[in-house]
């Protein structure tokens, strides 16, 4: 894999949480780096069921707080039906041009249809994706077959964010970024 050029540490975010008064679960700078056109790794996992993980194609905050993660439905078949049945989630925003990762968790989430806007999101997240990879010198034809969205096969998993961490690598990944 490419260097990242503009490495952050977990500090960064450690330091900005700290310092934000928002005693929620996502500050405003969290919600605009998750809603950034990043990568996007979503895995479920529940008691008796054996873990599985599937990439998004993006993210939003909708009104109520909840976030909106929008996938695949070909191929992540499984992956619904947990959540269906009530599997906890854990989605991963990752950018790759600085390595910077905060991992959200939540014990309830929901199946959605997108709506139209969420259908445009989804592709203009992704190339968003598909810039970064370019950027750190991923070949065009990868990047651009990685952030392919089909954006007729879509479907967003509705969670309710319980908590977030840091997985920035180096010290202190993984720590849970709270007030």
């Amino acid at each position: 894999m490419p260097r990242a050029p503009e490495p952050l540490t977990p500090e960064f975010d450690i330091a900005a949480r700290q310092a934000t008064p928002d005693d929620g679960v996502l500050t405003p700078d969290l919600e605009d780096h998750i809603q950034s056109g990043i990568s996007v790794v979503i895995g479920v996992a529940g008691p008796g069921m054996a873990p599985v993980a599937t990439v998004g194609c993006g993210c939003r905050v909708l009104p109520n707080g909840r976030l909106r993660i929008l996938l695949m439905r070909a191929g992540n078949e499984t992956l619904l039906d947990m959540v269906a049945r009530g599997a906890g989630i854990a989605a991963t925003f990752s950018r790759p041009i600085n390595h910077r990762s905060i991992q959200v968790k939540g014990m309830l989430a929901d199946i959605a249809e997108p709506t139209p806007d969420d259908r445009a999101l989804a592709a203009r997240q992704h190339d968003g994706l598909r810039r970064d990879l370019i950027g750190i010198n991923y070949p065009p034809a990868f990047a651009a077959a990685y952030c392919a969205v089909n954006e007729a096969d879509l479907v967003a998993v509705d969670m309710t964010p319980d908590a977030a961490f840091v997985q920035t690598p180096g010290p202190n990944a993984g720590a849970e970024l709270k007030r």
